[in-house]
């Protein structure tokens, strides 16, 4: 079980310091794994690595789509009121949509 956690917190380390894969399967085959076994936990440390891409991604999402929804809330307010409303509804819309996009980049790519 120790042996486990150990592998877990030097996982996160790894992938806290960006090694590779092949790196990664070095540091595995330092501390005495087998090579049989290797492919299972490299599975494994993909997926941690996917799932923070992933977290981060979403994270951007929602940070551009309320950026995008601020946006709609000041133009519709600013164009009953009758204020200049072009940079509200160019700036920040444009601005939420390129934060949304890049968070869509942060998970596919």
């Amino acid at each position: 079980m120790s042996n486990t956690l150990n592998i877990q917190q030097a996982a996160r380390e790894w992938l806290d310091s960006h090694l590779n894969d092949e790196a990664i399967k070095t540091e595995l085959i330092k501390r005495g794994f087998e090579e049989h076994s290797l492919p299972e936990m490299m599975n494994e440390i993909k997926k941690l690595r996917n799932s923070r891409k992933t977290s981060g991604g979403l994270i951007l999402i929602l940070a551009g789509a309320v950026l995008c929804l601020l946006s709609c809330i000041l133009t519709l307010t600013g164009s009953y009121s009758g204020t200049s409303f072009q940079l509200v509804l160019y700036g920040i819309t444009t601005l939420g949509i390129l934060i949304t996009f890049g968070g869509l980049i942060k998970i596919f790519n």
